[in-house]
């Protein structure tokens, strides 16, 4: 904050929501991205070179950082420099990494992820689960029988979709190919799904983000009800032939 310049943050879509919810809290500027460092660095050296911004992390879950202004990429180096930093910080005010983690939960609330994947061989299935999330136009406001209710969809396929967007266009790139879709929940939840473009997976994302003060084992409990009936409404595994990892 004391840099000279308004500070920006990136993180692609697939990535926990805690940075964009900090980004909110503290007043920096924040963006996503799709998912790789092509694409987080590109964007984090534009907002710097181009756009006045101090551009101070670039992040994408599973796992990757870009600390700073150096370099605009995925970089071990310049991470462990920030982690040794953030640690002497740490232990110097009589505190481990363990409580000033919980210190910021209690500040920005609980985030808790429940990521994986199916195999799928077949990548029509892909498209097939997509277009039933469409529904025809129709979007989803719902699932759950209603219990669980849709905030916003964004649709990352051809020709693309934003509810949030008042022309609902996405400002993120559309490919018809590698479709990506995300559901956000009026109770904290996302869920994203994916396509992977190198393996023969179907991937989901799910986080929720809970309340400050709310603790973390609520925040779970209700996380892996959700995924139970988002992943079985929306994905229809046995349906589509989906083999869970592990099976």
């Amino acid at each position: 904050k004391d840099c000279g310049k308004p500070v920006a943050v990136c993180a692609s879509t697939v990535s926990s929501k805690m940075l964009a919810a900090i980004a909110k809290v503290e007043g920096f500027h924040f963006e996503e991205t799709l998912t790789g460092f092509k694409w987080i660095g590109t964007r984090a050296a534009e907002l710097s070179k181009k756009e006045g911004y101090m551009s101070l992390l670039g992040y994408e879950e599973a796992i990757g950082f870009a600390c700073g202004e150096v370099v605009f990429d995925k970089d071990g180096i310049t991470a462990i420099g920030v982690m040794a930093e953030l640690a002497f910080s740490v232990y110097h005010r009589g505190k481990n990494l363990v409580q000033h983690m919980q210190s910021l939960y209690d500040r920005y609330g609980e985030f808790v992820s429940n990521n994986g994947y199916f195999f799928c061989h077949d990548p029509t299935i892909v498209q097939k689960i997509m277009a039933d999330m469409r529904n025809g136009g129709k979007y989803f406001e719902s699932l759950g029988g209603g219990q669980y209710k849709i905030d916003s969809i964004r649709d990352l396929g051809e020709p693309g979709y934003d509810s949030l967007a008042d022309d609902k266009r996405p400002t993120l790139p559309t490919s018809a190919s590698s479709p990506m879709m995300t559901l956000r929940f009026t109770n904290g939840c996302v869920a994203q799904f994916r396509g992977s473009g190198t393996e023969p997976k179907f991937k989901y994302y799910i986080e929720m983000q809970g309340k400050p003060g709310v603790p973390r084992e609520e925040v779970t409990k209700e996380l892996l009800t959700m995924c139970d009936i988002i992943l079985e409404e929306l994905l229809q595994p046995a349906e589509n032939g989906l083999k869970a990892a592990g099976a």
